[in-house]
């Protein structure tokens, strides 16, 4: 999938950025063969990581200018379909007015105008993809909750991403600013980092000072598979996080918390994501919490009494209007609560971001703080 994408991103940039200007062939030819190498960087920089979708441990300032190079090309590409889909059109209005096509669309240099665009909105989206995540607060209410959970509150992180672009400085401050929210309880679902554990171990050994009253849990998400599986969750248990894999806890008699593994366990054979297995034994009557990095278990979540799952995975969908795709791709699920049958799903936009395309525009990172209340029927 991503080689087709990148193929057909090089071909549009080449065949109609490049091709149509008026220089030199040699030139031309450099600049495609330049505009190819960026597009392909996923395959560039496994290289380096041996891994198609990780950052290679080179310095931060080359990996930031390689990725900020290659989102512009993505909008530059983007830009020029609109261009092409106006000059179509009024190319069928003048033909009908017999009249000469504008200087806009004949001058070919007018296409590469499509660059000051593109990166006024690259360098936006990777200033917002890599702040600081804002606290956002919400408030959940079900018929079936104990009066006894009434106004707990969960902390949600997920999809930390620690890589070059997010370093111990960064993690520290979401760490300071989750504990400063004082929820019952800290859950983060999912993609805690990209790179193994003796490269980016310092940056998430900050974990450790995450506290609440209830504990800390934690799920793994697809990268944790492609980083060293076992390694990692060795390393999260040490920091005080409690990896629930097929596994659940009971807190305040009341609440089943559970946590289920990733799709992406087929990689290694290990445990794949099973449910029942994860709530055998837990009280009926319990209020129960499903942490799943994807939200595509939903469906099968609510067929097995869960109350609430917590998911990520999806960035939110990263960018207004991009979300559409995204959630093509996890069952039409992508941000924030939905209701399926008696169950409330909540998809975390993500606390960081993934170094592969960081960036935001109109979907804001987060640290999510959760407030269970009972819905009375007043």
């Amino acid at each position: 999938m991503i080689f087709l994408f990148s193929l057909f991103v090089a071909f549009l940039a080449i065949w109609r950025g490049i091709i149509p200007q008026k220089m030199a062939l040699k030139w031309k030819i450099i600049a495609g063969v330049i505009s190819a190498m960026i597009t392909f960087k996923f395959y560039i920089f496994s290289l380096a990581s041996g891994k198609l979708f990780s950052a290679p441990q080179w310095n931060p300032a080359i990996l930031l200018v390689f990725t900020w190079l290659y989102a512009l090309i993505i909008f530059f590409v983007i830009f020029l379909l609109i261009y092409e889909l106006l000059r179509l059109a009024a190319k069928a209005v003048t033909h009908i007015r017999k009249k000469e096509l504008p200087g806009f669309f004949t001058n070919p240099l007018w296409r590469l105008t499509a660059l000051l665009p593109a990166a006024l909105l690259v360098t936006c989206g990777m200033y917002e993809g890599l702040k600081i995540p804002e606290v956002t607060k919400y408030e959940i209410k079900f018929p079936a909750l104990p009066s006894e959970l009434d106004g707990f509150t969960i902390a949600h992180l997920s999809d930390i991403h620690a890589d070059p672009f997010t370093r111990k400085e960064k993690i520290e401050k979401i760490v300071e600013l989750t504990n400063k929210q004082n929820a019952d309880i800290i859950v983060i679902t999912g993609d805690f980092v990209d790179g193994k554990t003796n490269q980016r171990g310092d940056d998430l050994s900050v974990l450790k000072n995450l506290s609440a009253p209830c504990g800390v849990f934690g799920v793994p998400g697809n990268h944790e598979y492609y980083s060293g599986y076992s390694d990692w969750m060795n390393f999260l248990q040490n920091c005080g996080i409690d990896m629930l894999e097929n596994r659940h806890i009971i807190i305040r008699k009341k609440l089943t918390l559970a946590g289920v593994t990733d799709y992406s366990a087929k990689k290694i054979r290990g445990k794949r994501p099973d449910i029942i297995k994860a709530f055998a034994g837990s009280p009926e009557a319990n209020f129960r919490i499903l942490l799943a990095h994807q939200p595509k278990l939903a469906q099968q979540a609510a067929q097995n009494g869960i109350n609430l799952q917590l998911s990520g995975h999806t960035h939110g969908g990263m960018i207004y209007g991009m979300d559409i795709l995204v959630s093509m791709f996890n069952n039409g699920l992508v941000s924030g609560i939905y209701n399926i049958n008696d169950m409330t799903l909540f998809i975390s936009n993500g606390t960081g971001i993934w170094n592969g395309f960081p960036l935001r525009l109109g979907r804001h990172s987060e640290i999510a703080i959760i407030t269970l209340r009972k819905d009375t029927g007043r």
